[in-house]
């Protein structure tokens, strides 16, 4: 194969637009810095989004500081996105991919009542779990993979767990209650994760149409 004919690299995101929803969590930072390490023009969501941390993600030099749009936005705020929208349109053009990383957990450090029994996990727990894990990434979606599916291009990549496949085996967790701790792996996480996983499934054959036949 000739260089003239060698397909572009798939990894090779060079001036691609790419929305990144918790982006300065523990994975979205990740996903952040590949992408912009791929070319990327990453727009970093977040509700703790501000360019000094934007800046731990430029190298020394400066080479990605025009590649990366920090904004401040809850995404359970579809105004809020509808806006966010308009700025990254208005910055770098209509988005190429959206990567749905925002999410909530109820860490081994959380409150007690959040790693308790199912019988007593606190409904405002799960309120706050499922606003941000389903209804922010329904909402991304629609707004950012509604522009994209409009303009017959784009991806979309739905971050779930392997809890959303299978349920949480409560016996890693014994060590705990040896302990003397009531603790559980909550209800909310995985719940919401499949939900996840069937949101992405409906999307795919909502969109296919719209986006199939386009050219990469």
């Amino acid at each position: 194969m000739t260089p003239s004919s060698t397909p572009r690299d798939v990894f090779d995101l060079d001036g691609r637009i790419v929305v990144v929803t918790g982006a300065f969590g523990q994975l979205g930072i990740q996903f952040c810095d590949e992408l912009l390490h791929r070319g990327a023009r990453v727009v970093a969501l977040d509700q703790a989004a501000d360019p000094e941390r934007a800046a731990n993600l430029i190298r020394p030099g400066g080479d990605r500081l025009d590649r990366i749009l920090p904004l401040r936005i809850d995404i359970t705020d579809r105004g809020a996105l509808e806006r966010g929208l308009a700025e990254i349109e208005g910055r770098f053009g209509v988005p190429d991919g959206l990567v749905n990383a925002a999410a909530l957990d109820s860490p081994p450090g959380a409150p007690a009542a959040e790693n308790g029994p199912f019988e007593t996990y606190p409904e405002s727990s799960w309120d706050r779990v499922m606003a941000v894990n389903v209804k922010g990434t329904m909402l991304a979606c629609q707004v950012f993979g509604g522009r994209m599916a409009a303009a017959g291009r784009g991806s979309i990549v739905n971050v779930s767990s392997i809890y959303g496949v299978v349920s949480p085996d409560q016996r890693l967790y014994e060590y705990r209650r040896a302990g003397g701790d009531e603790f559980f792996k909550p209800v909310a996480y995985s719940a919401s994760k499949s939900a996840v996983l069937n949101l992405t499934r409906y999307l795919a054959t909502y969109w296919r149409r719209r986006t199939c036949a386009s050219t990469p």
